[in-house]
């Protein structure tokens, strides 16, 4: 009793617990990531797969006779597909039907442009999944006023147009190519999931007003629920697919959709070209789904390993050697991945400066401004 009443024995004791429970989360070291260790692994398994049966001195000689020229015509695409997304999230996040608000901007798509970049190079080089997307919604949010849930919700869209277009091109390719056991085995499994995506999210746009009034219903029936900010914050982010219920501008989102996968192809054919190689639409093609599909997996930062044996593995089922596989690899990460990467890092400077700061606290704030 007499240790209850006093003061000055029991404040320090409970209030020190709250205080350095959230500094032992936000200052977590990297390296004690499982999922770091992971890729790091995978990425070194890759890499050892990527260096078997090569006469280094082939790879030598393709990339030091590489023209210069179409490299930075490969690189150049590179840039212009990064802008053709920009203008389709464009779309997205500015649905015809919908009036902006006073508290809203509309962003250009040269904004939206710097800030797609800066996410995509963040995505490519932290080992945190999708932090890059996390990323764009924060600065796409604070720019133009927007919910940073509905900025996701737009995202989540291009996500599932982009899983619309790997199905499609990956069915396109069987008319053209005996697709390999590896490949072939998943062809299912990816036709059911973005199916079934699609299929929810139609229903979910079609019934959105029903859907959300029963889930209210349901959450006030709950006493003291936490699920009411949830259902809030899953609201906002419904707003952002609301361009998807517009027919003629999903049709146009389509095309672009087309265009974007396209603009890879066409980097990977012009490759072909800075590498004296016989190029190839069909190959073309093909590495545009193997890379979308196997640049998802788990790796180091960059994706160093895993583009490269990707690379490799996808020429070799048309006969390409090996070490002419791998030079190719790398040609086509230093026009792709590594510009975006760099030029991604130039765009996240100026956006951080936009900002006034650097974004380190981005997890507590899009959690406290979704």
């Amino acid at each position: 009793m007499s240790q209850g009443a006093n003061p000055s024995g029991t404040v320090p004791s409970p209030v020190r617990p709250p205080e350095s429970g959230p500094r032992q989360v936000v200052s977590r070291p990297i390296w004690r990531s499982r999922r770091l260790w992971v890729g790091l692994l995978f990425s070194v398994a890759c890499l050892v797969l990527a260096m078997v049966d090569i006469d280094y001195r082939e790879v030598a000689v393709t990339l030091r006779s590489a023209s210069l020229l179409w490299m930075v015509v490969a690189i150049l695409t590179v840039l212009v597909t990064g802008v053709a997304k920009a203008v389709r999230w464009r779309y997205l996040l500015y649905p015809g039907q919908r009036r902006v608000a006073d508290t809203e901007q509309r962003l250009g798509a040269a904004r939206l442009s710097n800030i797609w970049m800066a996410g995509a190079s963040v995505n490519l080089a932290v080992p945190v999944p999708r932090s890059g997307d996390l990323l764009r919604s924060y600065f796409a949010g604070d720019a133009g006023g927007l919910s940073k849930s509905r900025v996701l919700g737009t995202v989540a869209a291009e996500k599932l147009l982009d899983l619309i277009m790997l199905a499609a091109f990956l069915v396109g390719l069987v008319f053209f190519v005996a697709l390999p056991d590896e490949l072939a085995s998943r062809q299912g499994p990816i036709l059911a999931v973005t199916l079934f995506m699609a299929i929810t999210v139609a229903v979910v746009l079609w019934q959105r007003d029903r859907i959300f009034s029963w889930l209210e219903a349901i959450v006030a029936r709950i006493p003291g629920s936490v699920a009411g900010p949830a259902l809030s914050t899953a609201a906002r982010a419904v707003d952002g697919l609301e361009a998807l219920r517009q027919p003629r501008r999903l049709a146009v989102l389509v095309i672009m959709s087309v265009g974007v996968w396209v603009l890879s192809a066409v980097t990977n054919y012009i490759v072909f070209l800075a590498l004296h190689m016989e190029a190839s639409w069909i190959q073309a093609f093909f590495l545009a789904v193997v890379l979308q599909a196997g640049v998802a997996l788990p790796s180091t930062p960059g994706k160093i390993g895993v583009f490269q044996v990707l690379c490799r593995w996808a020429l070799g089922i048309f006969g390409v050697s090996a070490s002419l596989g791998l030079a190719y690899g790398v040609a086509l990460y230093v026009a792709a991945p590594l510009t975006i990467m760099l030029t991604g890092a130039v765009a996240l400077a100026f956006e951080g400066w936009r900002a006034g700061r650097f974004p380190a606290d981005m997890g507590s704030s899009l959690s406290s401004g979704v």
